[in-house]
This record gives structure tokens, sequence and C-alpha cells, in this order.
């Protein structure tokens, strides 16, 4: 009996001490040294925290949507190029009197080499980024409508370097966005329409419309394609 005593006792304290042994064996180094060991590599990133925050705060968030789900944008356009020339330009670069990156969005208005169908192009600054980056060329389109464009690229973010063309230009505007009011943007009933062209490289041989109606909370509805346009391939002839 007093055998089994002693060796419950005998086991206790090895429970008690190897518990404590155990519990010795996390100290707060030698956490920091596993924390280091498995997240350390993130520390030697070029990114600092200050960068992080910094791109985070001076990131273009979009406007905030109403309880309705109805926000619309505001656009303030500033020109940023015009042709000295009533009929466009034809070729030759463009220098802007404003860098293209300080807006959300630009406008270029252009046409065929004729004349014809002048229209706009619209791109962002970051659409235009991402054509050049995968742009085997190195060039991305200033202006591109109906089977014509403007190519080449901004050697600065003043300076557009043409590199080829078969259109003309007549004017450039950067667009910058802001959050709507709550004022009704439009007119219950009220009704838009716009010319609707054929995609390149097809060529348009009548123009088509789409319409927008105003709703009764004073925001237009998304396009509605009303006429097709009438569409073939460059080398066929117009019905």
């Amino acid at each position: 009996m007093k055998k089994r005593i002693l060796i419950s006792l005998l086991l206790g304290t090895f429970s008690t001490v190897s518990l404590a042994a155990d519990a010795e064996k996390m100290t707060y180094e030698k956490a920091m040294q596993s924390h280091k060991a498995t997240y350390g590599k993130y520390s030697e990133q070029s990114i600092t925290e200050q960068q992080s925050q910094l791109a985070w705060d001076s990131y273009k968030q979009k406007p905030e949507e109403s309880a309705g789900g109805s926000a619309t944008l505001q656009r303030t356009y500033k020109q940023l190029w015009k042709s000295s020339s009533t009929s466009g330009l034809n070729t030759g670069n463009v220098t802007l009197n404003e860098s293209f990156r300080n807006f959300d969005e630009i406008v270029t208005i252009g046409s065929n080499d004729n004349g014809q169908y002048v229209q706009h192009y619209r791109f962002t600054p970051l659409e235009y980024d991402l054509a050049i980056e995968n742009s085997s060329s190195g060039n991305a389109t200033l202006y591109e409508r109906d089977s014509v464009s403007w190519n080449g690229k901004f050697t600065t973010d003043t300076y557009f370097t043409t590199t080829g063309e078969n259109s003309k230009i007549y004017a450039i505007y950067g667009v910058k966005f802001a959050p709507g009011s709550n004022t009704p943007s439009c007119t219950a009933g009220q009704t838009k329409t716009e010319n609707v062209y054929c995609n390149s490289p097809q060529k348009t041989c009548e123009v088509g419309a789409r319409t927008q109606t105003c709703s009764a909370s004073g925001d237009f509805t998304p396009w509605s394609i009303t006429r097709s346009p009438i569409c073939v391939s460059q080398t066929q002839q117009c019905p």
C-alpha cells in the first residue's frame, strides 16, 4: 500500500515538473522568433506601411450610392487640346495643356478622313496603361471609331507622339467625376437619342440609334437599341 502511495506521489510530482517545463518552453523571445520565421519575409518587401496607407488614401473611390441605389455622376469637362483648323488635324503630334492623368476620363472628338461621322472616343488613364502594357508595338489609340483610328503613345503626360492614323481629330477633353446631387437629372418621360455605329473592323452602311428614357425617380434608364446599324465588312459593298 505504501509503495502505491509513493508511486502516485512520484508520478504526480513528475507531471507537475513536466507541465512546468512545458510552460517554460514558450517565452516571448521564442514566440517572436517563431513569428519572424513565419512572417518575417513580408517585412523585406519594398512597400512600407506608410506607402501602403498613402496609396489607399489617394485612391479615387467611386461615389457612394444612395439608399435607393440610383446615385449619379456629375461630369466636369475641361478642354485639353483643340485643332487650330475647323477641318481637324489629320497628321502630327498632340500637345495637351495639362496632364491626362489628372482626369478620370479622356474624351477625344474625331472622324474619318473625309469628316463624316464625327464622334467621341473615351478612355481612362488606367485603360491607356493597360493597352500599352498589352501592346506588342508599345502603342495605343488616342481615337478609334468605325474602322479608323489615331495611334501612338504619350511620351510625356502632356505629349502624344503619333505613329499612325487614318482619321482626323478635332478636340480632346479631360473629364472629372463627382457624386451627383439629389436633384433629378431629368424630367419623367424625357428621352435621349444617340447614333449607333458598327464596331471595328466593320463598316457602317446605315447608322443605328439607341434611346434612354427618364424614369419617375428622375434618372435615365439604361440605353436601349431602337434601330440597329447596318454593317458590312471592309471589302463588301453597302446594300
